[in-house]
């Protein structure tokens, strides 16, 4: 646990670092609830809340996760995204579906996993399918020997198939460790790069799971 808290205190340290020397950032914090049943499929329920730079709340999201694992190197998953994001004038709503496809698998003391993944993105009132995103994802995990701490690094790209173009892409790195059979927690830094003139945005995440 000394560990952990030391990586959680050198993370936070280059994170405010890193505000330092920008004007868009924000801390995202999510929780997962997760129920097993009929051995190869899952349920979760996943609440998250996004903070702005001056810790106020900029968007919160509820989403239902369905997962099936038909094979022991393949998991598949559908859900729904309910998300509100927080403005003065007006609080805008949007959905979106999420499908998901995510081979895994391991090395020595590695594992990695290539998910792809198909979203839409639609405000009420708007088409649904109208904009597609696909949205590849590539993670490596290292297992410490002999430590539950595991260090990853990831990078996902957002590639609107409606105007066949790059729309960001996302770098994180963080670390996650199981403190018992049911539950876990992780923080990761995470840069936000848009292919425009848009500025990128730094994030500290904070992430904790339990399995029922």
């Amino acid at each position: 646990m000394k560990r952990l808290f030391l990586l959680i205190v050198a993370i936070c340290a280059g994170y405010t670092s890193i505000l330092a020397n920008t004007e868009k950032f924000g801390t995202w914090i999510e929780l997962t609830f997760t129920k097993k049943f009929l051995k190869d499929f899952e349920f979760s329920i996943i609440p998250e809340i996004r903070l702005q730079d001056d810790f106020t709340v900029d968007e919160y999201i509820f989403e239902g996760k369905l997962g099936y694992e038909p094979i022991k190197f393949l998991d598949l998953s559908v859900s729904y995204r309910y998300n509100t994001n927080v403005k003065e004038k007006g609080n805008e709503v949007s959905n979106n579906f999420v499908f998901d496809a995510t081979g895994k698998t391991d090395y020595k003391r590695f594992d990695g996993a290539l998910r792809l993944r198909f979203t839409n993105e639609y405000d009420a009132g708007d088409i649904p399918w109208e904009t597609v995103y696909f949205r590849p994802r590539a993670k490596l995990k290292y297992n410490i020997k002999k430590v539950k701490i595991n260090p990853y690094v990831c990078y996902e790209l957002y590639y609107n198939l409606k105007n066949n173009e790059l729309y960001k892409g996302r770098f994180d790195i963080g670390i996650s460790r199981e403190l018992s059979k049911h539950h876990e927690i992780g923080i990761y830094y995470r840069n936000q790069d848009y292919y425009s003139t848009r500025n990128s945005i730094h994030i500290l995440g904070i992430d904790y799971g339990f399995k029922f």
